[in-house]
Parts: structure tokens; C-alpha cells; sequence
């Protein structure tokens, strides 16, 4: 159900993915599961639906959807194959700087170009602290060297990047100058057939095994047209507008593994053994069917209750977005975790594709502005005057 009202193309594009994901998407997630295989094919059918520009303006050829659309189209994808949502909803994270600031340049050799399905991008902001993938939710760039015309960027790690070396572009995190603190990085957007890149290692996650969330090194001439905003100022140009996309589309993602997962078993809870009993006759199973039933709600009628308040422009604040990502992510490991109980044995074996989503939501929990993170950076929002 949806208790938070819909336009009617909201709804329009509702069903229209949905019918898109179980068409394209949910044949091939259990492949894309099993074998870690990147999710092109699936990609590919959301290009040819124009979702790459989703976010794009009409004025630019693209959709130019609001965020309470974004986040619809982002669970309905999530439902049937969380791997290419995760890639979906990194591309759609990347680009909004992009399609909201660009410059005259921009506009022509990457934002037009996107809604014709031409740009595919990805986040390549994570760095590591000390030796390895120590990484951590703390935000840490290497820095690149200013030349003329652009920067140079000499051999820069960075550590987990979803779609590493199938996206087209890569937003990528910096400090132009050796000097410059952490405070005052800066955005490049990176042209993948114009600079040497490497993909370090397979990516072997516990859940979301088709995002290929890899570790790459970049080395290379950036161009200063391919810079987002002016230097310095990543801070205050992702605060304004990036960051609720980032939380919310984050939160739709996990909604739908806790959805989906629902959906499914909502249908086999029914289905009758040889004896004629059904696992819903029990009666502690039918609590937990509820209670899953009034989790997920709660979660998603935040969720598109705080994407419409930045629609409308109703607050500046980070702490609704922060609160729905945390309620959304914690609902997906709830409703996994009791459906795998419900399933016991069936479920537990992968005779059912519960322990998929059961793993895909852990991602939830630890990635991305882990929960433990957010629930902190609440606090000074919470208690302005005391933190």
C-alpha cells in the first residue's frame, strides 16, 4: 500500500517500473547473485526506458523527475534485483551535481548526452585511512595537481567504487593542491576513455554481489571543464542538494529489499504443504506478517513524506533525509530476518530467494553513510544548542 499520496504520474511511473523490473530485472538476479556478474543487460533496459536521465531536465532532454519519483522508481527496481538498483541509484547520486549546476560545457559534452543514455556514471569518492581497505565513513581525499588547463591526477586509490569500470564517467572526490585540507575538496567529473584507470580487485561481497564495488586507481590529465562547482567548495554545493539525493535514494534502495522480500512472501506463506496446513496458520507467523506489514510502512511513509519536502523546498535540514535512510535500511534487516525465520529450512537452503535479500540488506547497515554514522551526525541536528 501507499498511504502517502501520489500524483498520478507518480503512480504512472510506479507501475510502469514495476512492470519494467519483473520483466527485465527478475530474470536474471539470481545469475546476478550467484556469479557476481555486473548487471549490463538489466542497465542497459533501464536505458532504453531514458532512466539514465532521470534526473536530467526536460530543458536538457531528459525526464527531469522530482525526488518523491526517484525514490518510487529506485524501490521498485530494489524489489527485483537490489545489484542493479545499487548501480542505478550510484549513478543517479553522481550525476545530480552535474544536472543541477552545470556549466554551459557540461550541459552539452556530458548532461545531454546522459538523457540520450550515452553517460553512465558512478561515485568514486572513498578513500582508505592507512594500509589497505581500512576505509571508514570519514571523508578522505587524495589530492591532485593543479597544471594548465586542468589537474593532474597521479595514480589516486580509491576504494570502493560500485560500478567499478563499466560506468562511462566518475564523480571523483579531490583536494586540488597538496595543501588543501579535507574541508575544502573539490568534485571532477572523470571521462573514463580519457584517463588510465585500473580496477585493483574483484569485488566478493557478502550481498549486492553484481555491483562490482571495487577498488580503482586513476592516473591522468582532468580537464578544468570537467570540474563540478567552483574549487573547494564540495562541501557546501553537495549540502544544498546532493546529499538528500544521496540518503533518500540510499533508503528507497534498502525499502525495496525489505519490500520485496515481503512481497514474496506474502505469496509462499499461503501455499498449502501436502497435510493442507499453510505456514500462515501459525499463529506467531501471522504476527510477524503484520508486523512486517506496519514496519515497512512506517519506513516508506517517511520515506515519501521527507522526498516531498524537498520537492517543495519545506526544510534546509539534513535530519529528515538522515532519519529516513536509518529507518528504511533497519526495516530491510528486520523484515529479512523474520521472513528467513518464518522460512526456517526452505529458507535457510536458498530453496528460495530469501537469503539473497537477507544478505543484500545487511549492505544497508555499513555502507554508503553507515547507520552508526548517521544516527551520530543526528545528534548536533537534534541538540543545536548542547552537542
Amino acid at each position: 500500500m501507499t498511504y502517502f499520496p501520489l500524483t498520478k504520474i507518480q503512480r504512472e511511473w510506479q507501475e510502469r517500473v514495476a512492470a519494467l523490473a519483473r520483466r527485465e530485472l527478475a530474470p536474471r538476479a539470481e545469475e546476478t547473485d550467484r556469479t557476481g556478474q555486473y548487471p549490463q543487460e538489466s542497465l542497459e533496459a533501464l536505458r532504453r526506458a531514458g532512466l539514465w536521465g532521470l534526473r536530467v531536465s526536460q530543458e536538457h532532454g531528459g525526464l527531469g523527475a522530482d525526488l518523491l519519483t526517484t525514490c518510487l522508481i529506485v524501490e521498485e527496481l530494489s524489489k527485483h534485483c537490489p545489484s542493479t538498483a545499487m548501480c542505478y541509484k550510484m549513478h543517479l547520486e553522481a550525476a545530480e551535481i552535474i544536472c543541477r549546476i552545470p556549466t554551459p560545457y557540461q550541459v552539452e559534452h556530458f548532461v545531454k548526452p546522459m538523457a540520450q543514455g550515452q553517460v553512465f556514471t558512478t561515485i568514486a569518492g572513498s578513500e582508505s585511512w592507512g594500509e589497505g581497505d581500512n576505509w571508514s565513513a570519514s571523508q578522505n581525499a587524495s589530492h591532485v595537481t593543479p597544471v594548465d588547463g586542468g589537474y593532474q591526477v597521479d595514480g589516486v586509490r580509491k576504494s570502493y567504487v560500485t560500478s567499478a569500470g563499466h560506468a562511462t564517467h566518475y564523480q571523483f572526490r579531490c583536494r586540488i593542491g597538496a595543501e588543501t585540507p579535507q574541508s575544502q575538496a573539490s568534485l571532477l567529473f572523470i571521462e573514463r576513455d580519457n584517463i588510465d584507470w585500473q580496477v585493483l580487485e574483484p569485488w566478493h561481497g557478502v550481498g549486492m554481489r553484481g555491483n562490482h564495488s571495487s577498488p580503482m586507481r586513476f592516473s591522468g590529465f582532468v580537464p578544468a571543464e570537467n570540474r563540478l562547482g567552483p574549487e573547494h567548495t564540495v562541501q557546501n554545493v553537495t549540502n544544498s542538494f546532493n546529499r538528500p539525493v544521496i540518503a533518500l535514494t540510499y533508503a528507497a534502495a534498502y525499502l525495496g529489499i525489505g519490500s520485496g522480500a515481503y512481497d514474496l512472501a506474502c505469496t509462499e506463506i499461503t501455499r498449502r504443504f501436502p497435510s493442507g496446513s499453510r505456514r500462515l496458520d501459525n499463529a506467531i507467523n501471522q504476527r510477524r506478517m503484520a508486523e512486517m506489514s506496519a514496519q515497512l510502512e512506517a519506513a516508506r511513509a517517511l520515506l515519501h513524506a521527507t522526498a516531498a519536502t524537498f520537492d517543495q523546498q519545506l526544510t534546509t535540514s539534513q535530519l529528515p533525509y538522515m532519519q529516513a535512510k536509518v529507518m528504511c535500511s533497519e526495516a530491510a534487516v528486520r523484515v529479512t530476518q523474520d521472513v528467513m525465520t518464518i522460512f526456517g529450512g526452505t529458507a535457510f537452503a536458498s530453496r528460495l530467494p530469501f537469503e539473497r535479500y537477507f544478505r543484500d540488506a545487511r549492505a544497508g547497515m555499513v555502507m554508503g553513510m553507515a547507520n552508526d554514522a548517521a544516527y551520530q551526525n543526528m545528534v548536533p541536528l537534534l541538540f543545536p544548542d548542547r552537542a
